[in-house]
């Protein structure tokens, strides 16, 4: 699939020379083309030039439009606030392992419940 494909530039000097030289002359449309884009790049860059000019007209304008107005009001609350709940960390660990300790209890005392409930039903034959 990888064909060698031939340039169609030549390959020696020699080839160079041989081939006629392109017309030295531009043609009348190449060079209307060439002035026209001349035109309008001098155009563009009068506009720029004019903008350069006029940037620090404008900036003052502009700094004396703003000078008498008020900033944006501030946020009632702020997003980097911590949120703290008061409680130190001692307390607040003490609290958590009261917690879990109840857990635990309510665990203990429902299992303990099931396996008298279980105990119970061998012995009266409730279900099953």
């Amino acid at each position: 699939m990888n064909k060698k494909v031939r340039t169609p530039r030549p390959r020696y000097a020699s080839d160079l020379l041989a081939q006629p030289l392109p017309s030295a002359k531009p043609s009348k449309t190449h060079i209307k083309q060439l002035e026209n884009r001349s035109r309008e790049l001098e155009d563009e860059i009068e506009r720029l030039e004019c903008t350069i000019a006029s940037a620090p007209v404008a900036m003052r304008q502009r700094r004396l439009n703003t000078r008498n107005t008020l900033p944006a009001p501030e946020p009632v609350f702020s997003k980097t606030k911590r949120q703290t709940s008061g409680i130190p960390l001692v307390q607040r660990r003490a609290r958590q392992k009261q917690r879990l300790g109840k857990l635990v209890e309510l665990i203990v005392v429902f299992g303990v419940l099931a396996a008298a409930v279980g105990w119970m039903n061998q012995y009266f034959h409730w279900w099953g």
